[in-house]
């Protein structure tokens, strides 16, 4: 996530704080630096939605999304002129999983920081060993909502309840 941080832009917003008008050569160097600098973060963004991992964890939440925001997304070609409104929101959309993805606390899909770990006092400091992947294990169930569904859509067709006992 910090990665997507665009710190070397904030040297160049400093100069406007504290009411400082939005015009001038000041303001053409920022507004250039700003459009470059969110070219930059657009092509790291289509890096991390271009990734297997990422792209199976919003295929599992939204397969929707993989079509009509994720596919137009990654065959944009960033440009600090290019901006509109539609890759602007696309990005939004990319951040926005992302952010979930790598922060929030959840164990469905694959994502997320969930990890186990122990105090050990006579272990001074922390000590990480993240092991070689991204997941030790993983293990896909079904809900059982999505059986019960398929349970009562199956159990409507006669022909198959023949067979049913």
């Amino acid at each position: 996530m910090l990665d997507l941080a665009p710190v070397d832009v904030s040297v160049y917003a400093d100069k406007f704080a504290g009411g400082v008008g939005l015009s001038g050569p000041d303001w053409d160097e920022f507004e250039g630096v700003f459009g470059e600098v969110a070219a930059r973060t657009a092509v790291r963004l289509q890096g991390v939605a271009g990734g297997s991992d990422f792209t199976a964890a919003v295929a599992w939440q939204n397969r929707t999304v993989l079509r009509t925001g994720i596919g137009p997304f990654l065959g944009w070609v960033p440009s600090a002129s290019g901006r509109s409104s539609m890759p602007r929101q696309r990005e939004e959309l990319v951040a926005h999983y992302w952010q979930r993805f790598c922060v929030k606390n959840d164990t469905i899909g694959f994502f997320g920081p969930v990890g186990w770990g122990r105090v050990d006092g006579s272990v001074r400091g922390v000590e990480v060993d993240p092991g070689e992947g991204l997941t030790a294990s993983s293990s896909v169930f079904f809900s059982s909502w999505s059986i019960d569904a398929l349970a009562k859509k199956l159990s409507a067709d006669e022909r198959l309840m023949a067979w049913i006992p």
